[in-house]
């Protein structure tokens, strides 16, 4: 039987201490030849390799170009297809932020084409034991999936390795929520405060902390009841700039309860006093919450703020954001379909409400109360 004639040319490179094979691809369009080069431990691996490419031609499929390196193309992918379609400049950081110093040092000098599930599996695990958190190393995998997608639709490489990696089964961190005595301690101090009204806002509607920081005082009406969501004060490049609310959703009209209504009435009698004292110094804003001179809060300030509430209230640590998870849970508690708490929150559905936000605050669940029919 006749030898079969191996595709290409296979040689032993003594500079390289490896076995090289080229094959010829095809031509560009304006007519230069193209070729691919493996290398292998063996001649018959080598070989296995030029085959493997010449079933791809054979096939019809793209032959991969793979010599581009890892850090080239991510640097490449993060200016041109991330940081042009972010929302949020802060997102965009993050994204770098990932890339930059957990998956370019590990990767960056592999060639794309050379990156093997293995190779994922191995950092991933090292990024556990070196004791990052879960969310951490999640987001470090989500970064390499959506990247290795966009070269795979690119047809810079066959397959995505990292879609085929697991993570580790990660303890479900539970969230908390003010029960009605904390709030109501919580919430008698923050009348006296010059900026409690963060912590109103946060528990009587659920805002943000930067839509509480963003708000204007032409967003409220006071006959109507109604508060309008329309921008939030976010920090970005180390300057406090007011944006978009965090999505499409986040627009909503809100009515007030009458004891938050009561609240921003004093609130604003107060500011007004401010305003006097500040004289010609006042910045008008128009904010609702505002330093001494009218300038926007620092979100920072505003978490000092709320741990020194905290403090005299006796309800123990809280961050801005578990006033979101506060009124989540106490709206539940309290009756509200679920699909009001999410149009509250500006959530597009209640999966986000339910899993996340709204935390059981009943100590025993009352199935007494649900008449089910005749089981006996």
């Amino acid at each position: 039987m006749a030898k079969t004639k191996s595709p290409g040319s296979v040689f032993y490179d003594k500079r390289r201490a490896c076995w090289m094979g080229y094959i010829m691809t095809g031509t560009t369009v304006k007519g230069v030849r193209q070729r691919r080069s493996v290398r292998g431990a063996t001649e018959a691996e080598t070989r296995l390799k030029l085959r493997q490419i010449e079933a791809e031609i054979v096939l019809g499929r793209p032959v991969t170009d793979g010599t581009i390196r890892f850090d080239q193309f991510l640097r490449d992918w993060l200016v041109n297809t991330i940081e042009p379609n972010c929302l949020s400049v802060n997102t965009a950081a993050s994204y770098r932020g990932i890339v930059e110093r957990h998956i370019i040092p590990a990767f960056g000098k592999k060639r794309l084409r050379d990156l093997t599930v293995l190779d994922v599996d191995h950092l991933l695990h090292e990024k556990y034991d070196s004791g990052l958190s879960d969310s951490t190393v999640q987001r470090i995998r989500m970064m390499l999936v959506k990247a290795l997608r966009h070269a795979e639709r690119r047809d810079l490489v066959t397959r995505n390795v990292a879609a085929l990696t697991d993570l580790r089964r990660a303890k479900h961190r539970e969230g908390r929520s003010l029960t009605p005595e904390q709030a109501r301690a919580l919430l008698e101090v923050a009348e006296i405060d010059r900026i409690g009204i963060t912590v109103q806002l946060g528990l009587y509607l659920g805002l943000r902390p930067g839509e509480v920081l963003g708000l204007k005082w032409d967003d409220i009406s006071f006959n109507a009841r109604t508060l309008s969501v329309c921008r939030s004060l976010k920090r970005e490049r180390d300057k406090l700039l007011f944006g978009e609310p965090k999505t499409p959703g986040s627009r909503r009209t809100l009515l007030m309860p009458e004891p938050l209504l009561v609240a921003l009435t004093a609130h604003k009698e107060r500011q007004l006093q401010e305003r006097e004292t500040a004289g010609e110094i006042w910045c008008d804003l128009g904010l609702v919450v505002t330093t001494e001179i009218g300038t926007p809060v620092d979100p920072s300030n505003a978490r000092r703020t709320l741990d020194r509430l905290c403090q005299h209230s006796g309800v123990g640590h809280w961050n801005p954001n578990a006033l979101r998870h506060s009124f989540a849970s106490l709206m539940s508690l309290n009756g509200a379909p679920m699909e009001e708490v999410a149009d509250a929150m500006g959530h597009v559905d209640t999966r986000m409400t339910s899993r996340v936000y709204r935390h059981n605050l009943k100590s025993v669940v009352d199935v007494a109360a649900v008449h089910l029919p005749n089981l006996h």
